[in-house]
């Protein structure tokens, strides 16, 4: 008969060690797999979370852009420019044409641009704008967030003989401006020589509640044998305000929010410390100050560039500062408005080295950038700037409202 053997000695303490070690070492390996893991997916969600506000507050700034001298005049009425005021905070104060004049044309003074931008400003404030970055101020109509900005009307001449109450606001039944909407008066052509004017019936009285609109001015009156007809676009400007500017305007600019500061703006702490937040501010009617619209957060620099239409050419060239224009010049020159916005996806991730020490902020390869800027993050002092991913957006819009694309 076979005899068993049997071992009762079981595993030695020595075995057991080696065992707990390895199980140890997979452990930690493992916990340290998980962590990467984690660790990347928190940082694509991030990521992802950047990517949805950028391109919804960025497709509102291109919306905005491309609306640049909706409802706009390009001329005064006889030639008698009215008495108006702009924006009365900063960054934008250098923008207003409330007082501007121009040697080259002087049928351009006072006449508001449609576009125009503030190139690498040198504010010391980062609370107010980011230095280094550009402003971009954006005058239409549609820019501003009220309703009345959405809504216009149309009144054409009484052709005699005819009956009262004469000639009626065009209705658009639901859409028809309220009575107490403040608008203004636009003819649209004159004369071959000005077009766009602007309606008033004196320097100050370029605007009215739209039940009252007839007081700023009114179109010709003919006889049926003149076989002639005049058009003003009434355009409603703010719901509730008196107003500042016979239009609307919106600046556009990255600043970063003081860390006192009261209000609902703020630099989540996902962004670089050195970066700030890309604001809409429209300018009020009541005073001229700012209401601000955070768009995208994480901002380091945002550079614009517009493409001009030289006279004579069918091509166009790039140029970052057109401050020196007149607002016919910018109505017949841009074709494009090329802005680029350098900002970085998700927070930081020492996992991560981001592979150049520049990155081009403007038409380029991507590192570097000739029209707009080539941005070096160490020279400009931002820290631990290798553990972010760094990205520019670009928006592109070509106005519909300047004349130069309005055959396009």
């Amino acid at each position: 008969m076979t005899e068993i053997v049997r071992n009762n000695k079981g595993f030695t303490l020595a075995e057991m060690i080696v065992v707990m070690a390895i199980f140890v070492v997979v452990i930690a390996l493992t916990g340290e797999a998980f962590n990467r893991v984690i660790s990347k997916a928190l940082s694509q969600t991030k990521s992802a979370e950047s990517n949805i506000s950028g391109v919804v507050g960025l497709e509102l700034m291109r919306v905005d852009v491309e609306a640049a001298g909706y409802g706009l005049f390009w001329s005064f009425m006889n030639s008698t420019p009215v008495t108006y005021s702009e924006a009365a905070d900063d960054p934008g104060l250098a923008l207003n044409d409330d007082s501007r004049i121009y040697l080259t044309d002087t049928t351009q003074n006072y006449v508001p641009r449609p576009v125009v931008s503030i190139d690498n400003n040198t504010f010391t404030d980062p609370a107010v704008v980011l230095a280094g970055t550009d402003v971009l101020a954006v005058r239409a109509i549609s820019v501003a967030t009220n309703a009345a900005a959405r809504k216009w009307s149309y009144v054409e001449s009484e052709v005699l003989p005819t009956g009262n109450p004469g000639p009626q606001p065009h209705s658009w039944n639901t859409e028809n401006l309220a009575s107490s909407d403040r608008v203004v008066v636009v003819q649209p052509i004159g004369s071959m020589k000005a077009v766009n004017q602007l309606v008033a019936k004196n320097s100050t009285g370029w605007s009215a509640a739209f039940n009252n609109y007839s007081i700023i001015g009114k179109p010709t009156v003919y006889n049926d044998a003149e076989k002639k007809s005049d058009t003003y676009i009434i355009f409603g400007v703010d719901s509730d305000t008196n107003l500042r500017m016979p239009f609307n305007r919106a600046d556009y600019y990255v600043r970063r929010p003081a860390s006192g500061e009261n209000g609902w703006i703020k630099l989540p702490q996902r962004c670089n410390p050195s970066a700030g937040v890309l604001i809409k501010g429209v300018v009020g009617h009541a005073s001229g100050a700012y209401y601000e619209l955070p768009l995208l957060e994480c901002v380091l620099d945002m550079q614009v560039v517009f493409a001009l239409l030289t006279p004579g050419s069918s091509t166009t060239t790039d140029a970052s500062d057109i401050s020196a224009m007149t607002p016919k010049d910018i109505r017949e020159q841009v074709k494009e408005i090329k802005i680029y916005i350098l900002t970085h996806d998700g927070g930081r991730d020492a996992n991560y080295i981001y592979p150049n020490a520049t990155i081009g902020v403007g038409p380029g390869n991507g590192i570097t950038s000739g029209t707009g800027s080539t941005y070096n993050f160490a020279a400009k002092g931002v820290s631990n700037w290798q553990n972010y991913r760094w990205r520019v957006y670009q928006v592109i819009a070509r106005p519909r409202n300047l004349a130069g694309n309005t055959q396009q």
